[in-house]
């Protein structure tokens, strides 16, 4: 006898595939330009505003606050100083708190990496959940974060491992050929340091990718691993491309933003450090919900392109005409998977990328 799916595990259209938790009511199921993804994950972040601002400042703003507290604490003068002090900073001085802000620095920053990417995936949990219809709670988008979380951490630590170990390779070939005179400094400079730059920011987009496969597929870590690499390498130069753009407006604005924060926290004083904290929570407000939205556009254009993830869900669509919403966003069209027509309230969709 065959045992039905477990509850709330995403459907499988047939064997192997990849599931579909669809219904094109939010998420724009179709080709997208760089453009289209670049204006789409402000136009999702808008579509869920205040549950996802209130989420990232549950899951992120704690830590920020704790952390610049016990900075000022244990070493005074590193935070807090507005503009002023981070110019004036000398990281090489002397402090006799050395230990106290390393410590406090990387278990700030691996608490932080990890409330990072719960918050990312309660965000991504929260889109798929507008996009079926459904009000986005915030104890269903922390749950459903949850219930990927070993996936999601374990498969960014592998491909950690991974990365590191391809670039301690390539490091020792090129210490080897940098002790060559003259040939050696040129390949340094003109080869090594470049191909650094890319492979980081390669590594990077990768990564970015982990969030949404795990959400949208719920699959093991493995797994995880397997369908982020294979999603990457469909299209590398292109999500490259995207990430970077990305990653350069969300840098001005998240400056814009926390820029008033750091003026401010100059003339209060003492409580410059809880003014610089509210203003680096603001930031994350930001940015952590643009750039969820951004990788969960990247994975499924490439869907799109690569499986006719689009004309998956229209076919799914037609095959049950008592669906709610079905096909709504898909090519632009409202309504039971039909393509014309104009774009359904509220949809990111706007005008199709070449085909």
């Amino acid at each position: 006898m065959v045992q039905p799916p477990p509850t709330g595990a995403p459907p499988r259209t047939a064997a192997g595939a990849a599931p579909l938790p669809f219904a094109g009511r939010l998420l724009p199921l179709r080709r997208l330009t760089v453009a289209d993804v670049l204006d789409g994950a402000y136009r999702l972040f808008r579509a869920v505003l205040g549950p996802a601002v209130v989420l990232v400042l549950v899951i992120t703003g704690p830590l920020q606050l704790l952390t610049n507290l016990i900075l000022d604490r244990v070493a005074p003068g590193v935070v807090g100083g507005g503009i002023t002090g981070l110019i004036d900073l000398d990281p090489t001085a002397a402090t006799g708190s050395e230990v106290a802000l390393l410590t406090t620095g990387l278990a700030s920053g691996l608490l932080g990496t990890v409330l990072s990417l719960i918050a990312a995936a309660a965000v991504t949990a929260m889109l798929l959940a507008v996009d079926r219809g459904e009000e986005p709670t915030l104890g269903a988008s922390v749950g459903a974060a949850a219930r990927v979380l070993v996936s999601v951490l374990v498969a960014s630590v592998l491909l950690a491992i991974l990365g590191g170990a391809l670039f301690i390779g390539a490091s020792v070939v090129s210490v080897i050929v940098a002790i060559i005179p003259i040939i050696g400094l040129i390949f340094l400079l003109l080869v090594f340091l470049p191909l650094l730059l890319v492979a980081t920011a390669a590594f990077l987009a990768l990564l970015s990718l982990v969030v949404p496969v795990a959400v949208v597929e719920r699959t093991g870590p493995l797994a995880t691993v397997s369908r982020t690499l294979w999603v990457f390498t469909r299209a590398p130069v292109r999500i490259v491309w995207i990430s970077l753009l990305l990653a350069v407006v969300v840098a001005v604005l998240t400056v814009a933003i926390q820029l008033p924060f750091l003026l401010t926290s100059e003339v209060v004083g003492t409580a410059g450090w809880a003014i610089e904290s509210v203003g680096e929570v603001a930031g994350q407000l930001l940015s952590v919900p643009v750039t969820a939205a951004a990788a969960l556009l990247v994975y499924l254009d490439v869907r799109v392109r690569v499986e006719g993830l689009d004309l998956r869900v229209r076919a799914r669509d037609m095959a049950d005409p008592h669906r709610v919403g079905g096909g709504m966003g898909v090519g632009g069209g409202t309504g039971g998977g039909s393509v014309g027509g104009g774009a359904a309230p509220g949809s990111v969709a706007g005008p199709s990328g070449p085909r």
